[in-house]
């Protein structure tokens, strides 16, 4: 029971950063939305709202970078990048509450005083871009162009989740799938100027 209590608030947390930003989220209203009393998610988190920041962003990672790794080991690069994108659309864009992600919620919104949430932050979307420049590298593409391209999809997606908020459906990342798609099909060799 207690550990289905934690997770619930980990989960209820990651909806609330997303939706609502970290900043705007109190201990209160993740409690509230877990359905447990304010007094228990401090004996789950006693660091609270940083602690709980922390084990969203390990969650998130946990799944999505689980993913990533995933596809990007299985397949060649567009359809790497499509699975990549088609899983922000179900996990981070789908569903009933507003598009958006967690890491991304947690790394705008943490003050002065949480460094040690940004790192982490950061060690994350360094795993999901290196998930990626590595199957680009794979393939055929060299660096830079490959760490570029793999930075270029992950803040592309990160990018597309706010103009999917403000536009209200997911066609931004469509819009991302169809831009990059090209860019990951063409050789180095025509990229570069003779």
């Amino acid at each position: 029971m207690a550990r289905e209590t934690r997770k619930q608030m980990i989960e209820q947390a990651a909806l609330l950063f997303r939706g609502r930003g970290y900043g705007a989220t109190g201990i209160r209203e993740i409690a509230a939305a877990a359905g447990a009393h304010r007094g228990v998610i401090y004996h789950h988190f006693p660091r609270g709202k940083t602690e709980v920041a922390e084990e969203v962003l390990a969650a998130t990672d946990a799944t999505v970078g689980a993913y990533i790794e995933s596809w990007c080991t299985a397949q060649q690069p567009v359809p790497a990048m499509r699975a990549i994108i088609a899983g922000a659309k179900t996990m981070m864009a789908g569903g009933e509450h507003p598009p958006g992600s967690p890491v991304a919620a947690v790394t705008i919104g943490a003050g002065p005083d949480d460094q040690a949430l940004r790192e982490s932050a950061r060690a994350i979307y360094d795993r999901w871009q290196r998930a990626f420049r590595d199957c680009l590298r794979r393939n055929g593409t060299p660096d830079p162009d490959a760490t570029n391209l793999a930075t270029l999809l992950i803040a592309g997606i990160e990018g597309a989740l706010v103009l999917s908020r403000a536009e209200g459906g997911s066609a931004p990342l469509d819009r991302l799938a169809a831009a990059l798609e090209p860019l990951l099909r063409t050789p180095r060799s025509s990229r570069d100027p003779e």
